[in-house]
């Protein structure tokens, strides 16, 4: 049934896109899925096992159909991609920063890790796209030295500790040229119930985290259940990366007052868990109790976070 709905949920996503934005989209030949999947194998996938198999498909088309059909026509409606020079951290393996590329975006994708670095870069090449590629901590990026108009963490805020996001957020502010847009997508929210991202558990975003380490071994999801067993939280860093909630707090603390941030637009995702009831009336009702609670822009009371913040 999820499957299902996703599946209509997607194709109406891909029809909407305008003829304009669909005209710069690269073709995702045959041959280009099978070189992505065989460089994936070699540099990304260590162990070719069914959870990296469940996974390949997502790394390959997934990602980039996801990017293409929901995120690029809402940046080009509010920002604007041609000709804009715009830095994304946590680029992975350059599945979303080829979305940015093809839409006329100068872009410059920073990650930590060597493999997915490999990856993206042979995917911009084999797409003749122009993209270029840093090792680079999203707490390093004051040292690039250089002004941005589009700074997009893309999935990747989630990944990093406390420290790591503030550290990040402001100096990722201070490289925004004047008027320049700091944008976050696909960030799980911290405030919300239910935490469809990492554990597929009720409350756990809530849990701190030495609780949350020794509680993820009652997920249904095997390949989060089975990771965290010691009491001693031995891989806490692994487990810290594989993904906690984010909130308007580390906002705050990053980028002062939340009601003086100009907070031009924001996303609202349909994601469907704990059947029809839970998706279409309770998750409503929560979304709304959440908004009376704080007076500061609704953008940071939605399940995840897709916001688009514009320097004054």
């Amino acid at each position: 049934m999820i499957k299902f709905l996703k599946k209509i949920y997607n194709f109406i996503n891909l029809f909407k896109i305008p003829k304009k934005i669909k005209d710069n989209f690269s073709e995702l030949s045959e041959e280009y899925k099978g070189l992505i999947e065989s460089e994936l194998r070699q540099n990304y996938f260590i162990n070719d096992n069914e959870i990296c198999n469940n996974d390949m498909n997502d790394h390959i088309l997934g990602r980039t159909i996801v990017s293409r059909s929901k995120i690029i026509p809402w940046l080009c409606k509010e920002v604007g991609l041609k000709n804009k020079k715009l830095l994304e951290i946590g680029s992975g393996t350059g599945s979303s920063s080829i979305t940015f590329a093809e839409q006329g975006a100068n872009v410059v994708g920073i990650d930590v890790d060597d493999s997915s670095l490999e990856v993206a870069r042979i995917r911009a090449s084999l797409l003749n796209l122009d993209i270029k590629y840093l090792k680079l901590s999203g707490t390093d990026i004051s040292t690039l030295q250089e002004k941005f108009d589009i700074i997009i963490y893309y999935a990747s805020l989630e990944h990093m500790t406390i420290e790591e996001r503030i550290a990040s957020l402001r100096q990722a502010w201070n490289l925004l040229s004047s008027k320049g847009y700091l944008i976050i997508v696909e960030a799980p929210n911290r405030l919300w119930i239910e935490d469809t991202h990492t554990s597929e558990l009720p409350f756990f975003q809530w849990l701190p985290d030495n609780l949350a380490y020794l509680y993820s071994s009652n997920s249904n999801k095997e390949s989060f259940s089975s990771k965290y067993l010691d009491s001693n939280y031995s891989q806490m860093q692994e487990f810290l990366r594989r993904g906690r909630g984010v909130s308007f707090h580390e906002f705050e603390l990053a980028l002062e007052d939340l009601n003086k941030l100009n907070v031009v637009s924001s996303l609202s995702r349909l994601v469907y868990s704990g059947g029809i009831i839970n998706t279409f009336i309770y998750k409503k009702l929560y979304k709304s109790y959440l908004r009376k609670q704080i007076k500061i822009h609704p953008a940071f009371f939605e399940e995840y976070l897709d916001i688009i913040i514009k320097k004054i």
